[in-house]
């Protein structure tokens, strides 16, 4: 079997975490999501995934991430089964596979290198759509616009640790001044969690480096106050039978105050 070579940026490589924690995932007894097209994606991929074998703790982080971002899509189709789902950074996700309702109207963002090797493997519809830019151009917001109606959500998963603080703050108020009342989805660390990076399981063996890192998500209400910050999750808010796959040394640290908003998720609404 002829595999695919990826040449990616340094951030881009990071995709490949995701995809080989969700393929992997269909080893479980009772996976956290169920995601076959990942597993067939990571075995055409020339690419050293073992690496990645050792790094438990990042594959079940990923996978509980992905299961809590599907969960708020889910929510938001139900109320509203044709609006408009934008996922910047999308890399090889799969996540309109996993959550099509047969009426949204879904954009896949993420820079030209990711959409090359995305092509090969998805293919676009009148409902499906690829934008190879840069979420912090403004040319894909007139495309978005142009071809779609209200309501929206932007689900950014994995990305914006990556950025500096300025890039962030102007994505967001990109967003909301276009966008006005759209939902944000996004995960974000602690300083304590991104300069600690060459503690992770996952991260030590990559280039990229975490930038953007906040205390509390709450404090993006001091960049807008008309930024709602709507909901907020923690792993160990989730069921046991999902936290227990964590090892127990985790499960404790990760109880402490000081470590356990170290990494979150939120649902961020952009004005009204």
């Amino acid at each position: 079997m002829t595999r695919t070579k990826v040449n990616l940026g340094t951030v881009q490589e990071t995709l490949l975490i995701p995809l080989w924690a969700r393929a992997v995932e269909l080893k479980q007894p009772d996976p956290i999501l169920r995601d076959p097209k990942s597993a067939e994606i990571m075995a055409t991929i020339d690419y050293d995934f073992d690496k990645f074998n050792h790094a438990k703790s990042s594959q079940v982080g990923c996978c509980l991430r992905g299961f809590i971002f599907d969960n708020w899509v889910r929510q938001f189709l139900d109320q509203h089964p044709q609006a408009t789902i934008v996922e910047i950074g999308a890399g090889l996700n799969t996540r309109f596979e996993r959550v099509d309702n047969g009426q949204v109207r879904w954009f896949d963002l993420d820079l030209p290198d990711v959409m090359t090797i995305r092509q090969q493997f998805f293919q676009p519809s009148d409902r499906h759509h690829f934008i190879a830019a840069s979420a912090l151009d403004l040319d894909w917001i007139a495309q978005v616009k142009a071809a779609s109606n209200a309501p929206y959500l932007f689900v950014v998963e994995g990305v914006l640790m990556y950025l500096k603080e300025a890039q962030v703050m102007q994505l967001f108020a990109h967003l909301m001044q276009h966008f006005p009342g759209a939902l944000t989805a996004f995960d974000s660390m602690s300083a304590l969690m991104a300069k600690n990076q060459r503690q992770h399981d996952i991260m030590k063996n990559m280039e990229a480096q975490f930038d953007w890192h906040l205390s509390d998500v709450r404090k993006i209400q001091k960049w807008d106050d008309r930024y709602q910050v709507l909901e907020i999750v923690h792993f160990n808010d989730l069921p046991i039978s999902y936290w227990q796959r964590f090892s127990l040394k985790e499960r404790i640290l990760f109880s402490l105050p000081v470590l356990r908003s170290a990494y979150r998720l939120a649902l961020v609404k952009l004005g009204t």
